[in-house]
């Protein structure tokens, strides 16, 4: 029988559908872009200063805002910088180039965007480095920000800095600020939203780097770093943070100030399923006392803060891969549905002087279940990535740096 050929028929083409969804957004934003135009170039930039102004005066508000004028406010804000993005005009790879380094995953700026939606993490952040700033500012003529993995709108410092700059709070001269990014299309994005913000004055420099290769000239006053994603994986946090601290002043503040890592075992139906069915929206108010109450929790995992940072040790192993020791844990006796649970690992954060993010307030503090963890019962099919022990074991956490970050659990 004659061979078919693999070959596509001439005349047709082919598209990878997670490309093809990525370019049809981008289409639909540079038309809604083009729709806009009929705006000149003052009243677009106008409505977009308007946009952050108004998002960051609900968030420094010190009254309680309703949920839903937060989020329409970060709605506008999002909206408006996607037509500053729009503006920059990237590249379809520039836009949803996403890969693994050896620190951790590289989000693409079509993915990062998300994050000025993210209300409750821009919050607990914009809070925390106001009150950072406002301490330094009490004692300093004039403060140097770094915030590396900023993404295409930096968003826990840029919304700030347009509201320092519309009600007149801090100079260009009082805060200076440098943005670094590895993604071209983010520093891009970035370029073009600082100019249409009108805050080239506070951006001394941006730079197109990795993080934890970055060697600056000078320290630092403030270092802001966020790349975290649920139960403390995937991202580059630590290694950014461990490899960064060590350039700030000697009285100089990471923020966040501090982030707990910690265990819990849960029934997952009550956990991730019952006690949200009649939530409005899921936020650490929210939470159900029956479900709170059905936890067991295992204590802290990982502790993070300007100290811890600059004291951990790295262990290498082979293959160049490299850990950090983190906490041992010993597993409780007597639970009679222990076989049953899940271990769930989630991040308390603290910005700065208080502020911070709660469980389930952000994607980045939703407690994220690890199934390959199991108790007093093993998996039909052990496979190598599975952990299995028993009630009174003690078991030592060490956190994976190369490739894709998250914690590794050893009987001791």
């Amino acid at each position: 029988m004659e061979e078919q050929s693999s070959k596509p028929i001439e005349g047709l083409q082919y598209v990878d559908p997670q490309v093809d969804e990525l370019l049809r957004h981008t289409i639909r934003t540079q038309l809604e872009s083009l729709l806009k135009s009929k705006l000149t170039t003052d009243q677009r930039q106008q409505a977009l200063q308007k946009s952050f102004v108004d998002a960051m005066t609900l968030v420094l508000s010190k009254t309680q805002i309703k949920h839903i004028l937060l989020v329409n406010a970060f709605e506008s804000m999002y909206d408006h910088a996607v037509q500053s993005m729009a503006l920059a005009q990237l590249s379809q790879k520039q836009l949803t180039r996403q890969y693994v380094s050896i620190s951790g995953l590289i989000m693409s700026p079509h993915n990062c965007k998300h994050t000025i939606k993210d209300v409750y993490r821009i919050q607990g952040y914009a809070r925390g480095v106001d009150k950072a700033i406002k301490g330094k500012l009490k004692h300093l003529p004039s403060i140097t920000i770094l915030y590396p993995a900023c993404g295409p709108f930096a968003p826990l410092l840029i919304p700030l800095l347009s509201y320092y700059k519309e009600k007149k709070i801090y100079t260009e001269e009082q805060i200076k600020v440098t943005l670094v990014d590895i993604q071209p299309g983010a520093l891009l994005s970035l370029h073009q939203l600082v100019k249409d913000l009108g805050l080239q004055g506070y951006v001394d420099q941006t730079l197109e780097v990795d993080a934890t290769q970055f060697e600056p000239d000078s320290d630092f006053d403030l270092l802001i770093v966020e790349a975290m994603q649920h139960g403390f994986t995937k991202e580059g946090q630590l290694s950014i943070a461990k490899h960064l601290v060590k350039f700030l002043n000697i009285d100089g503040w990471v923020i966040p100030q501090n982030v707990s890592i910690k265990g819990m075992l849960v029934i997952g139906e009550t956990e991730f399923n019952q006690q949200w069915k009649g939530a409005e929206y899921s936020h650490s108010l929210n939470r159900d006392s029956q479900a709170l109450q059905d936890r067991i929790e295992l204590g802290e995992i990982l502790k993070l803060n300007k100290t811890t940072l600059l004291n951990m040790q790295e262990l290498e192993l082979q293959n160049n891969i490299k850990v950090i020791p983190a906490n041992q844990i010993t597993l409780p006796t007597n639970v009679e549905d222990m076989s049953q649970r899940i271990l769930a690992i989630y991040a308390d954060i603290e910005t700065f002087a208080q502020e911070g993010i709660e469980q389930y307030d952000s994607g980045i503090t939703h407690p994220k279940p690890d199934m390959t963890f199991y108790i007093d019962t093993k998996p039909k099919d052990v496979e190598h990535t599975h952990f299995v022990a028993n009630s009174g074991d003690t078991v030592q956490f060490y956190y994976q740096l190369s490739g894709l970050p998250g914690f590794v659990p050893v009987r001791v």
